[in-house]
């Protein structure tokens, strides 16, 4: 009888024990890894990069227009006027004659300060003379009425010196009749300042150079102050503005966190461009709390139109 399957049974055996009997081997946690790969997707709009609506500040007829739909204007440059009222135009005729009229009033002023000295030394001689007069007259009769006469001269002679100090210290000219001109000029150029902004409020004038859009007006047309007739848009770069972003996903998002875009009329192209913007205040919609993010395109298509939906993917 062969005894292998034996032989070979009992060391098994003693292999089970021998390990069942040895330390149990250190279990090694296993730590889980998350790998950030954020990417959003939202919808947003559209924009030129800079636009601005343009109204005139008073109510009137558009007497004409002076520009067109879709051209390019410059900074300050007059778009359209409305018809002027004539107490306007007189206004800003009497405001330009007192303004003038008070400048002329000070350089006649000025223009005396020599004289003025002049007049001021002679009068101090005189007084001297007077004084020592006087005085002799006193000294050959000491009457109580010499002596008021002695006084009265010399409180004169006082009054001239301080007036010819004053005179010398503003270079000749009264001081009170200075700071007199000097008030009636202010005064004067405040109401040429006030009359010609009266003036200037009947031509509306561009406040940024770009591009002419939704010009409303025609000759003789009324319209109503405060009412935008106007836009001028720069169209030099272009901006999309989301603002369907939630709380949950605004949180993730980083100003310079690169972007990639997609118009809906021109799915064949794929623009770049980053986040310039990311706005500190929420808006609440439909119950959830969104932020408005703005992003500054790197490219641009002939074809691209204001407004036009675009899809934004936020790039991890």
């Amino acid at each position: 009888m062969k005894k292998t399957p034996f032989i070979i049974l009992t060391i098994a055996a003693f292999m089970i024990v021998l390990t069942a009997c040895s330390p149990k081997a250190t279990e090694t946690p296993v730590t889980a890894t998350t790998t950030t790969n954020y990417s959003l997707i939202s919808e947003g709009n559209l924009y030129p990069v800079d636009s601005l609506d343009h109204n005139f500040n008073i109510p009137g007829q558009v007497a004409e227009v002076l520009v067109q739909d879709g051209k390019q204007v410059e900074g300050g440059q007059a778009l359209a006027r409305l018809v002027e009222t004539p107490d306007v135009a007189l206004a800003l005729a009497r405001a330009e004659q007192e303004a003038l009229a008070a400048q002329q009033a000070l350089d006649d002023l000025q223009s005396s300060a020599q004289v003025n000295l002049a007049n001021s030394r002679l009068a101090v001689i005189q007084a001297q003379d007077a004084l020592e007069q006087a005085q002799t007259r006193l000294d050959g009769n000491d009457t109580a009425e010499n002596q008021a006469l002695l006084d009265i001269v010399q409180a004169g002679l006082d009054m001239a010196e301080q007036t010819l100090q004053q005179l010398e210290a503003s270079n000749g000219v009264d001081p009170d009749l200075q700071a007199a001109a000097q008030a009636r000029i202010a005064s004067a150029n405040a109401a040429l300042t006030s009359a010609q902004a009266a003036r200037d409020a009947f031509t509306l004038k561009a406040n940024t150079s770009g591009t002419i859009v939704d010009l409303t007006l025609k000759t003789g047309q009324k319209i109503a102050a405060g009412s935008p007739v106007v836009s001028v848009a720069d169209y030099s770069a272009w901006i999309i503005k989301t603002d369907n972003l939630t709380e949950t996903d605004v949180v993730n998002l980083t100003v310079g966190q690169k972007v990639e875009v997609v118009l809906d009329a021109l799915p064949e192209v794929t623009l770049s461009g980053e986040v310039t913007h990311i706005n500190a205040r929420f808006e609440e919609k439909r119950g959830d709390i969104t932020y408005t993010v703005t992003i500054l395109l790197s490219q641009s298509d002939p074809q691209m139109r204001w407004g036009m939906t675009a899809a934004v993917s936020f790039l991890p």
